[in-house]
């Protein structure tokens, strides 16, 4: 009797306490949203079970609906997490060796293309530029598949030699998609679906064609603080992903438990390039210890889309924490730091 007592005694201090966090963690929000400096969706998951999830604000720039858990949001540069594991699903089945030069799949390149492995797109290390998307957008051109090649194609010279520097560049992911369409003789939309989305229960997950989006249904649309929505052009394919805060818990779930590439592929993945300074890793920032990943956080955003995702493991709780916004107001990292805060986990 008296176990049978402290167990109930246990379970009403832990739903209590379950209760205060919520409490503190919605406060928090709230304050943000009434400051006008957060729209969007928040969810956090501990060991498996949601002790926050909640949507704020509006789905689009007419302030007509409201959002809930059901919209989906750009993951800006998180999305690139996707060409990289893609990549070694490849090596895992012996088709590619991330040492390769990107020449071995991709023939039409200029000579360059030679001096450039997989490793040094994955990493960043390749020399590339970055992509002049203001070219563009202040012509009010629409950025397509075509011109990204056509600039590929007149680049003339790398900004250094691959390996010998780091410089993030959107060029980098186009081209490890581009080796996966060379290999599988499919889109590489397909492969994700495929291979990335289906297998692991990512039933919401979808790769949009184009911005401004079209179908709009339960896709929150990106505004600025006077509510205009973006307008910006852009048609490259397989790189616009939208994901409701479930689809990113599940992708995070299902890779650190090595299911969809290994252990030594996700470590691989993991690592950055030796120089100093703001350097991401393909998956953005991964810390290991005693052979578990201990902090995986990776910040995108694409005009007024801004997410973060954060997984913490500190050998006894598993914390994820997805912060998505459809209107940027960078303050990101702030708020997954205040909620870790609350819920006092190191």
């Amino acid at each position: 009797m008296k176990h049978i007592i402290s167990a109930f005694l246990l379970s009403i201090s832990i739903f209590f306490a379950s209760c205060q966090t919520h409490t503190s963690i919605d406060a928090y929000m709230n304050e943000l949203v009434a400051d006008g400096v957060f729209n969007g969706n928040v969810l956090v998951v501990k060991n498996g079970a949601t002790i926050y999830e909640k949507s704020f604000g509006f789905s689009d720039g007419s302030k007509t609906t409201k959002l809930t858990n059901q919209y989906r949001f750009g993951l800006g540069s998180v999305y690139k997490e996707f060409p990289a594991v893609a990549i070694m699903q490849l090596q895992e089945k012996g088709l590619l060796n991330t040492d390769d030069t990107i020449n071995t799949y991709l023939k039409d390149l200029p000579n360059w293309s030679s001096k450039i492995t997989i490793k040094n797109l994955l990493q960043y290390t390749g020399g590339l530029p970055r992509i002049s998307w203001d070219k563009y957008f202040e012509n009010n051109q629409r950025i397509t598949d075509e011109k990204i090649k056509n600039d590929l194609l007149n680049l003339k010279e790398l900004e250094f030699e691959p390996g010998s520097d780091y410089l993030y560049t959107n060029y980098s992911p186009i081209l490890l998609k581009q080796i996966v369409e060379t290999i599988t003789k499919q889109s590489f939309s397909v492969y994700v679906n495929e291979n990335l989305f289906e297998p692991y229960g990512l039933k919401s997950a979808k790769i949009l064609p184009e911005m401004p989006i079209i179908n709009k249904k339960f896709i929150a649309i990106p505004f600025n603080e006077n509510f205009k929505e973006d307008a910006y052009k852009v048609s490259i394919s397989g790189a616009f992903f939208s994901f409701t805060a479930r689809d990113i818990e599940g992708w995070l779930t299902n890779l650190h438990a090595f299911k969809i590439i290994n252990k030594a592929s996700l470590q691989f993945l993991s690592q950055k390039a030796d120089f100093w300074g703001n350097i991401q890793a393909p998956l953005g920032s991964v810390t290991w210890k005693n052979g578990i990943v201990t902090n995986h956080h990776h910040h995108g955003e694409t005009g007024n889309y801004e997410c973060i995702v954060k997984r913490m493991n500190n050998g006894k709780d598993v914390l994820t924490i997805v912060v998505q916004a459809n209107l940027k107001r960078q303050n990101m990292f702030d708020i997954s730091d205040e909620i870790v805060k609350i819920l006092k986990f190191d």
